[in-house]
């Protein structure tokens, strides 16, 4: 038995790339019409979000922003200090400070509670109203 040549790295590395290829060809899940909904929302949603008027925040501070927002919607607004128990989202320093770059932001603001002046509930801005306008007309278009 003669011995095989040694294969070149590019060789190897052209090698393994079509066995990945061959089978993620092979490896297809079966396609859902709602998860097709769903990755068109996600493309729709990030073509939204990289418009210039969408928000330049992260992710840490659009969950917060969509928490606070669910709560306004809901007809719940939250406190400053509520808010700062969502440790889901993170410290209570850190949500401060993510709170704060929400209000220079400009898509949130402090509105004092009917019953005591001393609150201060944390409610979206027209500028977030506006945002999520577009978002729900993205959502719209990626049923149909």
């Amino acid at each position: 038995m003669t011995p095989q040549p040694k294969k070149s790295s590019l060789e190897r590395r052209s090698a393994v790339a079509t066995l990945h290829v061959e089978a993620a060809k092979t490896v297809q899940p079966k396609k859902s019409s709602l998860a097709e909904s769903y990755l068109r929302f996600l493309k729709l949603t990030q073509a939204v979000e990289s418009l210039a008027s969408s928000p330049d925040i992260d992710a840490n501070e659009e969950a917060l922003l969509n928490a606070l927002s669910m709560h306004w919607h809901a007809g719940k607004p939250l406190a400053v200090r509520e808010a700062m128990t969502l440790d889901t989202l993170g410290s209570p320093s850190t949500l401060h400070r993510r709170i704060s770059r929400l209000k220079v932001l400009g898509l949130i603001e402090d509105k004092s509670s009917p019953g005591n002046l001393r609150i201060k509930l944390l409610v979206p801005t027209q500028k977030t109203v506006s945002y999520f306008d577009k978002l729900g007309a993205t959502l719209g278009k990626s049923v149909k």
